[in-house]
């Protein structure tokens, strides 16, 4: 959005009395890039204390509607030439009916063995296609030394300590100490 789109809105919604701040087509704008639109609100005001309010104005609603039908919002799936359902989208998606299966069996459309059928095949998708678990383990690799000498006594590879190396293994400082010498 340029400023010139920035001016009309605002001019717009002046003509009809009401007065908007460009900080509310920030908001709206933001709000339909962030998952959550209090993270939009907290960008932009400070803190989420009155986001409720804020977000359930009647003012943000017609303005939402206008910047949509004047093109100023769009979808991320509507800007890309495939027009594919991105992965955050089909999350969101796969939530959603998590919480519409969930309240069809309160409701008791849906038999709960069903549903509970039904909630458990989504969480594993969403667990298994995107990574929804945030702990993951680390995984360490250790090498051992390659062998660096025979042994004459029993012919048998082995390596040979050195001063470094001991110390580093083993967490040994060096003697500082004059030991009678």
């Amino acid at each position: 959005m340029d400023n010139d789109q920035i001016k009309k809105t605002i001019e717009h919604f002046k003509e009809s009395g009401e007065t908007i701040r460009v900080r509310d087509i920030a908001y709206t704008l933001l709000s339909k890039m962030f998952v959550d639109g209090k993270t939009a609100y907290q960008c932009l005001f400070g803190s989420a204390e009155g986001y409720e309010d804020y977000a359930d104005d009647e003012m943000r609603g017609k303005l939402e509607q206008y910047m949509s039908d004047a093109g100023y919002i769009r979808s991320v799936s509507e800007d890309n030439d495939t027009g594919t359902i991105t992965f955050e989208e089909n999350r969101r998606e796969m939530e959603l009916l998590l919480k519409k299966t969930q309240q069809s069996m309160d409701d008791g459309l849906v038999d709960p063995k069903d549903g509970l059928k039904i909630m458990a095949d989504i969480r594993v998708k969403l667990n298994d296609k995107f990574k929804v678990e945030s702990k993951q383990r680390e995984r360490t690799i250790i090498v051992q030394r390659k062998f660096d000498f025979v042994c004459p006594t029993t012919r048998k590879e082995c390596y040979q300590l050195d001063k470094d190396f001991a110390m580093k293994k083993w967490n040994l400082i060096e003697n500082t100490q004059n030991n009678g010498e």
